[in-house]
């Protein structure tokens, strides 16, 4: 398998509203076997590119494609279909279900068994539920989570909300994971906890890519890093030439002429 054709791209995306142009005609890559970052200060327009990935918003110009195929124009269920999966800034766990039935949503859309199977024990949805069961516990345990499938979401804390949340984006074994801020909200602890685990998941068969604000957690896990500053991109590369960026420096620390 190429990995280099295996790779969600944006050419040109340009995005406005109400004239206010939030995306400049960005150009930007995510390849399978990698841990993409997109930095930048709020309202750069990291989650507004991230809307566009996913089919949520619908940028005036430019091409999105994944593995050749393009994508302009399909809903985010289509695209999800396709191995193109997100997670949110903010957890949104549905807190009547468990932790484990949580994770099985991420697979329900999968499903062949019908309105009927949901009413009636027969076998094919028996059977179904069951398989969906095992895979949510599978990923659980990848994250460390199983002993906790028959909790609440709010019986936890938060830095596991968000793991559980993580599990159910990868359950359906993804093409390209797109995490929103992942470490919002979250303590010392629960952030390393977090950068371990998306270490876990990174492979040879996935594009990761990560909006977040905690530099300690980008520079630690990422192979390549966007920075977007009011729409356009200002930087890519390594994390060593994205942290010796003077135009990187400015936008974060300052500087003279800014004062």
């Amino acid at each position: 398998m190429d990995l280099m054709t295996n790779a969600l791209r944006g050419e040109g995306i340009a995005l406005s509203f109400g004239g206010i142009k939030v995306l400049k005609g960005l150009d930007v890559e995510f390849r399978a076997g990698e841990i993409t970052g997109l930095i930048g200060p709020n309202g750069a327009g990291k989650t507004s590119l991230f809307n566009c990935l996913t089919g949520a918003y619908s940028p005036q110009q430019g091409a999105i494609s994944y593995a050749g195929e393009a994508l302009n124009g399909l809903p985010p269920a289509a695209r999800a279909n396709k191995g193109i999966v997100r997670s949110f800034q903010h957890v949104a766990l549905c807190p009547d279900l468990t932790v484990r039935e949580n994770v099985m949503v991420g697979i329900a859309r999968n499903g062949k068994s019908g309105w009927l199977d949901a009413f009636l024990p027969l076998p094919r949805g028996i059977r179904e539920r069951e398989e969906m069961a095992r895979s949510a516990d599978a990923a659980l345990a990848d994250l460390g989570l199983l002993d906790v499938g028959e909790r609440f979401p709010g019986e936890l804390p938060p830095g596991m909300q968000r793991l559980v949340e993580i599990a159910r984006a990868v359950v359906g074994k993804p093409s390209v994971l797109l995490l929103d801020e992942p470490a919002a909200g979250l303590n010392n602890s629960e952030t390393r906890d977090l950068t371990k685990v998306l270490r876990k998941l990174a492979s040879t068969e996935l594009a990761m890519v990560v909006v977040e604000h905690d530099m300690d957690l980008v520079m630690s896990i990422c192979d390549r890093i966007y920075v977007l500053n009011f729409g356009e991109i200002v930087a890519s590369g390594s994390p060593e030439e994205v942290r010796s960026n003077p135009d990187v420096v400015r936008i974060y620390l300052g500087s003279d002429e800014d004062d």
